[in-house]
């Protein structure tokens, strides 16, 4: 059974009266409470702006694996930037029973049946992008950066509705943006036997939570994102169903977690068999792509508790490291 998830029109936040403003920050707090995800429409993007984002991310996958390994990500605990191959990164112990994993352990023979492309903002000169070149995909970096720039101005919208609806004075988390840190990935699922996936070690990706503050994700016709429906006792995965053409699905990540002390908690999501082909073992899954932004904190942000979100009844939950240990510590599980 298929989860619904709320969806709420962003232009009442973006263009509303106060009162809308305050009903939309009303249903974004109370979903990510409950379900973790929320979805928005009426964001800016039309739906030939998602078209043609799902055209750039199938031209860049369809090129030879010499040009993608010319931008290749080095595997190393930094901001993932460039191409990583099929089964690069390993998600498979990220949050292994449902826990949060902030050590390095064995991966054993679990695999992930996904390559993606990581882009940093466009002018960091600490961790600088790898592009391939202008003449081997014409026009691809420029509409990424306006993409990537777009997407952080909706995330940060989400951050002031957040601080509406928890009581937090306007601004209050500007300091923890003061500098752009936040990243882009352009998923493909190649073509996957389902009888691979099904066997136990192989999944598109594994039950995890994101590591940043905010994500926003579009995602094609093929289905197979499922998310942990809280409603149910243990760990139930429930899949997450395509309503809108030009939906962004909305979850927050473990820095947000940490930010506002546990009171909202990132919600695990996995990529594996859409539900009409689940059991069907002689069927092959198509090629499925993705797009996900996430907003991240400054590097040198604290991602510990903040004060707000701390009292004599709820203490200090999280220990006080930046923004850039704790991405670290959580990237280096993947390789």
């Amino acid at each position: 059974m298929a989860i619904e998830i709320r969806t709420l029109d962003f232009s009442k936040f973006h263009n509303g009266t106060d009162a809308e403003r305050k009903e939309f920050a009303r249903g974004l707090f109370d979903g990510w409470s409950n379900e973790g995800f929320v979805k928005i429409i009426n964001h800016g993007f039309t739906k030939e702006d998602f078209d043609q984002l799902f055209e750039w991310n199938r031209k860049f996958f369809a090129l030879p694996e010499d040009e993608k390994m010319k931008v290749a990500n080095p595997p190393t605990p930094n901001p993932q930037r460039g191409w990583t191959k099929v089964n690069g990164e390993k998600t498979g112990t990220l949050n292994q029973n449902g826990i949060t994993n902030l050590q390095k352990v064995e991966h054993g023979e679990l695999e992930d049946a996904r390559e993606h492309l990581d882009v940093g903002p466009p002018m960091d000169e600490e961790y600088p992008n790898r592009w391939p070149p202008e003449e081997v995909i014409p026009g691809f970096r420029a509409w990424i950066e306006t993409y990537f720039r777009k997407g952080r101005e909706i995330s940060l919208e989400l951050i002031e509705a957040l601080e509406l609806a928890t009581g937090c004075p306007k601004g209050y988390f500007a300091d923890k943006f003061a500098t752009d840190a936040s990243e882009l990935r352009m998923n493909h699922y190649p073509a996957v036997a389902v009888s691979k996936l099904e066997a136990g070690t192989t999944r598109r990706i594994w039950p995890h939570t994101d590591f940043g503050v905010v994500t926003l994700l579009i995602q094609d016709d093929h289905g197979g994102l499922e998310i942990h429906d809280k409603r149910q006792p243990g760990t139930v995965f429930v899949p997450v169903r395509k309503t809108a053409d030009t939906e962004f699905i909305i979850n927050i990540g473990d820095t947000l977690e940490r930010l506002t002390n546990g009171v909202l908690k990132a919600t695990l999501h996995q990529v594996t068999s859409p539900p009409h082909l689940k059991d069907r073992h002689d069927e092959v899954l198509p090629s499925r792509h993705s797009i996900a932004f996430f907003l991240k904190a400054d590097r040198n942000a604290s991602v510990g508790a903040m004060d707000h979100f701390v009292s004599e009844k709820r203490p200090a939950a999280y220990d006080d490291v930046t923004s850039l240990e704790f991405q670290n510590r959580r990237t280096n599980i993947l390789y």
